[in-house]
């Protein structure tokens, strides 16, 4: 298992490209 530092790195990772797609989705409505 990764170290718990490099989770979240990974998770915050991916919540931050989660919240710039949901930011463009968004922006078309």
């Amino acid at each position: 298992m990764a170290k718990k530092g490099e989770a979240r790195v990974l998770i915050t990772l991916a919540c931050s490209e989660c919240k710039e797609r949901n930011y463009t989705s968004e922006k078309n409505k």
